[in-house]
């Protein structure tokens, strides 16, 4: 299970390399000696910082202003080790006032930001998010720049806005510069791997999986390694490949008990090999990491693992024959199903919600700066009488300005939701409800010709199976754009559902809809299908109707004339062009 974003581990760990970037090179007395061993060991083994901490926390009367900072960002890293979330919020939260230099304040702000988003107290923490943000201009060192985009891509991952995701994985990737093996190379392949485990894309997560752990081990990010090597034993678990998922899995979980038994990555792996045991028949050990997986999931109060792990319970529980047990875990199962889906909907409120109030902030930044300027134009008005009405029609011009700028929002808002509310949000071509719409208009003028055309993409299923879905989306983008070139603009396209599409033309004689089907199945078999990383063909059947004017038929009509039409191109081969032959449908 790969929940919300790049886990508790390595964004602590990331935390932690900038936390070291700021130690002194020179070591003075034993605060900066402590400073420097906490440092180390939240870096390998984080349960060893314990001590030097605690040194630390009875050292804190002589601290320096800057050694206070690094001390609780560093207490701040090891509460995240631990799960204790709410402690860190508290602490970060009371030094913040404090801390203004943009750098450190980026620090604190991603500690805030991993914090609130692990206690589910998303708005907050996508408010620390826009505020580590508008820091980025103001950062000179590419860790620090890192250290908030990171932040950015632990909330848009919890969000499930997988696309906003990768797009800050890309951008700490950039900050790699000329460096091989870089810090912001290595995470940032792992990140990209990451994301692409959570929406499903197995085949270019492990791809990349593969080029990340190179980067990582010659970079010596070994904690990263870990877990790309502990992502790709449970990829191997969940696509079926249950004993090399075991053989990998046990000793990566040994290692993890030695470094950080509480992360959320143990519980993860826990589940998945008791789900792998299951499969080959050892339902004792199946039992023994589940059972494991789902304490810790109840310990760390995560929805989504908890949610996980009771199900595989309930799983193991039924195989072995222990049916009251099994339905008290099927039972707790659909009752986190329903916390999830409310987390989730929470989620997409709060996200909907910051992007609001986000445009709202930026709204009132600029109706206060032009307030301003109002209040100065009034003052100067009052040095003349001349001078008042020219100040005075500025104005009202700037006002007239604004309003207008404000219509012409609201005209664009309004639009844009009306949009939205008739385009398919994949393909961009009109949904099933706004072209059955466009297609009755077009069939309400019985005294002109009218053709449906549909088509169906051919063995669609086979592709998502074998290449996965975003693949499938990617070929039902590229097709939709390569028939849009051969339309016209009065042409109605739309999206009858899943690979299905239709087309209706009006004033447009049988001859030529089939010769317009026959260039739309020709430049769909022509595409090239590289760009999305694998090569297979692509083509289409279609089912060609018209209704000219000797006889009127009904849009309805003449679309079951062309589903028939497009029948007989699938079970003759597919790839071709079909006509309904009715002269009267």
């Amino acid at each position: 299970m790969r929940g919300c974003c790049l886990k508790v581990a390595v964004l602590v760990y990331f935390a932690l390399a900038h936390a070291f970037n700021a130690v002194a090179v020179e070591q003075q007395g034993s605060i900066e000696a402590l400073l420097s061993e906490s440092v180390e060991y939240l870096g390998s083994t984080p349960e060893k910082a314990a001590l030097p901490l605690e040194k630390l926390k009875g050292l804190q009367s002589g601290f320096s202003p800057t050694q206070s900072e690094r001390y609780r960002l560093l207490f701040a890293s090891f509460l995240a080790f631990k799960g204790r979330h709410q402690e860190r919020v508290a602490l970060v939260q009371e030094i913040l006032p404090l801390v203004k230099e943009p750098a450190q304040r980026a620090k604190f702000l991603y500690q805030l930001i991993d914090g609130y988003n692990a206690l589910g107290e998303y708005e907050l923490a996508l408010s620390a998010m826009n505020e580590a943000i508008l820091l980025l201009p103001k950062l000179q060192g590419d860790l620090e720049k890192i250290t908030v985009l990171q932040g950015a891509l632990v909330v848009s991952s919890s969000f499930h806005a997988y696309d906003d995701a990768l797009d800050y994985a890309d951008r700490i990737y950039s900050l790699r510069g000329d460096t091989v093996g870089s810090l912001a190379e290595c995470l940032g392949l792992t990140d990209k791997m990451e994301v692409n485990f959570q929406r499903g894309n197995q085949q270019l997560a492990q791809s990349l999986a593969q080029n990340a752990l190179s980067v990582c081990k010659s970079s010596k990010n070994l904690f990263f390694a870990l877990i790309i090597k502990t992502d790709l034993a449970i990829g191997s678990i969940d696509s079926k490949q249950y004993s090399a998922g075991i053989e990998a899995g046990v000793p990566l979980l040994r290692q993890f008990y030695v470094l950080n038994r509480d992360s959320e990555y143990v519980t993860q792996l826990e589940e998945a090999l008791a789900r792998a045991y299951l499969k080959t028949g050892n339902t004792e050990r199946a039992e023994y990491f589940g059972s494991r997986a789902d304490q810790r999931a109840q310990l760390g109060k995560i929805l989504e693992l908890q949610e996980k792990t009771s199900e595989t319970m309930a799983t193991i529980k039924r195989a072995k024959g222990e049916l009251n047990s099994a339905l008290n875990y099927y039972d707790i199962n659909l009752a986190l199903k329903k916390k999830v889906l409310d987390d989730q909907m929470h989620k997409n409120l709060a996200y909907q919600r910051a992007k609001f109030d986000s445009q709202d902030k930026a709204n009132q930044m600029a109706l206060l700066a032009q307030k301003n300027k109002n209040l100065s134009i009034e003052k100067a008005l009052q040095h003349g009488k001349y001078q008042n009405l020219i100040l005075l029609m500025t104005l009202v011009l700037v006002l007239l300005v604004i309003l207008g700028a404000w219509l012409v929002n609201t005209l664009r808002l309004k639009n844009f939701f009306r949009k939205s509310s008739q385009i398919d949000g994949l393909t961009q071509v009109s949904n099933r409800a706004h072209f059955t719409t466009c297609a009755h208009q077009v069939f309400a003028n019985a005294k002109r010709e009218a053709s449906v055309i549909l088509f169906d993409m051919d063995f669609f299923k086979k592709i998502n199976d074998t290449y996965g879905h975003a693949a499938g989306d990617w070929v039902l983008r590229t097709v939709c754009a390569t028939v849009k070139n051969q339309l016209q603009k009065n042409d109605c396209f739309g999206r009858l559902g899943g690979e299905e599409f239709a087309l209706c033309l009006e004033g447009v004689t049988s001859e030529k809809a089939v010769n317009l089907a026959e260039r739309c199945r020709a430049s769909i078999a022509a595409i090239d299908t590289q760009p999305c990383g694998f090569d297979f063909s692509i083509t289409a059947s279609f089912g060609v109707a018209t209704h000219d004017t000797s006889q009127w038929a009904s849009f309805e009509e003449t679309l079951v004339a062309a589903d028939k039409a497009l029948y007989l191109s699938k079970s003759e081969g597919r790839n071709r062009v079909t006509v309904y032959q009715h002269t009267i449908i």
